[in-house]
């Protein structure tokens, strides 16, 4: 397709298109890709310009069309994000970037990895669901040029994962045309031997038919020539896949099958739409238990139609479908055109509803936190057929064909489901497992307190109900955990004479990682950490060797290694350093040796003079206590003060100084130096402090 050929598809049907910007796409995306090939031999660009013709055919926007020129660029070129902003503009580039995040399915058929992107590929389509629309013609490109990969393995792969996912996924936007072809293209290369056998088959039948399916569009076109309605009439032979699944479905031979032929009637409102139908059965006998009427009730793609199938002309089974021209396009293009008729202020506003299942499993994304389980929950979404039924006050809810009454709950809203406790279907008492049938009221009867949900995961059918009884049960887990875990440190406590007061156990919060009591007592529970652990966290002065004596420099030897006998030795001024901390020597002139922390910006001057360094190191016995230095910002509460001293002392801490440095409203710095035994005592307590909550921020001075 030449840039001249899709400008002018656009301008057909939107005249006020952007030409200019389609054009530097076109040339940008020709740069980018350069002499890059496909399996087929054609050059890459080949691809992109083949899926915005894809998505001109369904008359979608300039921006969606940049985009498809586009969408392999970042991806197999050197092309980045920026660079695609600011040439396009903020919108494409999301677009890009979002269908660019989708890492492509293809090759991933492992089961994990399958899941996760499609999981990506749902939140991204959420975001905006155009995404969704290029990933789909994007695909329905590389389908239609499977057959130039050689390896018969991994066509079957990508034709199965197009099956499993891609083919639904257009069903459930309403774009039954694509729908139709990826299902198609993909059996063509899962059983190619059976798919050859069907459509030769089909050959065979319309050949043998064709008189009789002429017959019948004369005689449908001519009853309602009779009754003046104005309509047209198709009939259309179904798809090789199409009759397969009629096939295992029903357990039938091809002979057997009857309904391979279908016949269209499209009309120009919906008032004769029923008319049509009563013409048709006024005409000719209806087969009981063949009708559906999708159009008072629409299908949660948005498709509507009325079905019907009669005993016709010749004693043939025929089967009808009745619509006006604006469903016959909805039914064909689906969520597609929202966006043709969106300048328009026509169709697609109401047609939006059909999206409304991608926020179900969002909400499940959000939720759920199995990928695998994620995805066979969402293929419940996707393929079972539907049922409908009514809350009392007449409220619609869709469900999947052998939902359950608690499906139904939950559909409504999930803390019904989790408070469900029984049910009344048509005004009769049911248990919450009842499968519901078409038409039934359905009434939830709600408990006041979660009720018992672990009998009832393997009933329902939904994937919003399945993973809200998964959460809900792993939040009782959690629960249960943490009462034990309460009554583990409680016993702990109790059996040193101890009680385990809030204040207490949160020193035990920064060195276990936790934030609140809540996650201790199920830290514990889960077994990650012992009761006994907390007691010596929070008392580790119980098992700590006190010092006695306090370092006094004028008076005692340094307690470092290293040093030389004839120089004297004094640590810089200002510092803070306790036995642990890395120290080195500086020799200077005149002065000795003075001992710095290697991380002391004051070393930098003596970058240039290596021979001045002398190695040090600490003494393994000391006898003395030293002073270290931390800087705490406190929440301005009563009692806060009292907390951090009494958490320094029962961490073996002793405060030779406390400094108040600033105040305001509601947080004060506090400057305090402790008396501790080594680098791993101070951090001790550095930790304990940092996870109280009353403390904002808390760091050691060493200088």
């Amino acid at each position: 397709m030449r840039q001249y050929e899709l400008i002018d598809s656009v301008l057909s049907y939107k005249p006020e298109s952007d030409q200019e910007v389609l054009k530097k796409a076109y040339v940008y995306g020709t740069k980018m890709h350069g002499r890059q090939l496909r399996a087929s031999g054609d050059p890459y660009f080949s691809h992109p310009i083949e899926v915005a013709r894809i998505l001109a055919e369904l008359k979608l926007d300039t921006t969606t069309l940049v985009c498809a020129l586009l969408h392999d660029t970042i991806e197999d070129t050197s092309a980045t994000i920026k660079d695609i902003e600011s040439n396009f503009g903020s919108e494409v580039a999301k677009l890009v970037d979002g269908v660019t995040k989708l890492t492509l399915l293809e090759g991933n058929l492992e089961s994990s990895k399958q899941a996760e992107n499609f999981r990506k590929l749902l939140l991204a389509s959420a975001s905006d669901i155009r995404i969704l629309l290029i990933k789909l013609a994007d695909r329905l490109h590389n389908m239609r040029t499977l057959n130039f990969i050689k390896d018969q393995n991994k066509r079957k792969r990508i034709s199965l994962e197009t099956l499993d996912i891609y083919a639904p996924l257009a069903g459930r936007i309403g774009m039954h045309e694509i729908k139709e072809e990826l299902e198609d293209l993909s059996f063509s290369h899962i059983e190619p031997r059976i798919r050859d056998i069907i459509t030769e088959r089909l050959k065979v039948s319309k050949r043998k038919k064709s008189k009789t399916v002429v017959l019948i569009e004369k005689e449908l076109n001519k009853v309602f020539y009779d009754n003046k309605t104005e309509c047209s009439v198709t009939g259309r032979l179904k798809k090789p896949y199409s009759v397969w699944k009629k096939l295992e479905i029903q357990q039938k031979s091809l002979d057997q099958l009857s309904d391979i032929f279908g016949f269209r009637v499209c009309v120009n409102s919906i008032s004769e739409c029923y008319n049509s139908l009563g013409i048709l059965h006024g005409k000719w006998q209806a087969i009981p238990g063949r009708f559906k009427d999708y159009i008072s009730t629409p299908k949660k793609n948005g498709y509507q139609s009325l079905h019907t199938t009669l005993i016709g002309p010749k004693n043939q089974r025929v089967e009808v479908q009745i619509r006006t021209h604006k469903m016959n396009e909805m039914c064909e293009k689906g969520l597609a055109v929202h966006w043709a008729y969106k300048d328009k202020n026509d169709a697609g506003n109401d047609y939006l509803a059909s999206i409304e299942w991608i926020n179900d499993l969002v909400d499940i994304l959000n939720r759920d936190g199995a990928t695998e389980e994620f995805l066979e929950n969402t293929k419940l979404e996707l393929f079972n057929d539907q049922i409908y039924a009514f809350t009392p006050k007449g409220t619609l809810v869709a469900l999947p064909r052998d939902a359950t009454a608690l499906d139904f709950a939950y559909a409504v809203h999930t803390d019904l489901g989790n408070f469900c406790s029984s049910v009344k279907i048509n005004g009769a008492d049911k248990r919450r497992r009842t499968k519901l049938q078409n038409g039934d009221e359905v009434e939830i009867i709600k408990s006041k307190t979660p009720v018992a949900l672990e009998s009832l995961q393997e009933f329902v059918k939904t994937g919003k109900a399945k993973s809200a009884i998964i959460r809900s049960l792993k939040e009782k887990e959690t629960h249960n955990q943490r009462l034990i875990g309460k009554a583990i440190i409680k016993s702990i406590f109790s059996s040193h004479r101890k009680k385990p007061t809030r204040d207490i156990l949160e020193r035990s919060f920064g060195p276990l990682g936790v934030s609140s009591l809540v996650k201790l007592y199920g830290l514990v529970g889960e077994g990650l950490a012992s009761g006994s652990q907390v007691y010596d966290l929070v008392f580790p002065n119980n098992k700590r060797k006190k010092r006695i004596k306090n370092y006094i420099e004028d008076n005692i030897s340094i307690p470092v290694t290293g040093l030389y006998s004839d120089l004297p030795a004094k640590f810089s001024n200002n510092s803070f350093l306790v036995p642990g901390d890395k120290i080195v020597g500086i020799i200077i002139p005149e002065s000795g040796i003075t001992i710095y922390y290697v991380g002391s910006d004051e070393l930098l001057e003596y970058e240039n003079s290596p021979e001045s360094w002398v190695k040090l190191d600490w003494k393994k016995e000391i006898e003395f206590t030293f002073i270290a230095r931390i800087i705490v910002t406190l929440i301005n509460e009563v009692g806060v003060l009292n907390s951090i001293t009494s958490t320094i002392a029962d961490y073996g801490g002793n405060i030779s100084n406390l400094i108040l440095n600033e105040k305001d409203n509601d947080f004060y710095n506090l400057i305090i130096d402790i008396n501790v035994n080594d680098n791993k005592h101070i951090n001790a307590i550095v930790e304990s402090l940092d996870g109280l909550p009353v403390i904002e921020s808390v760091k050691r001075f060493i200088g």
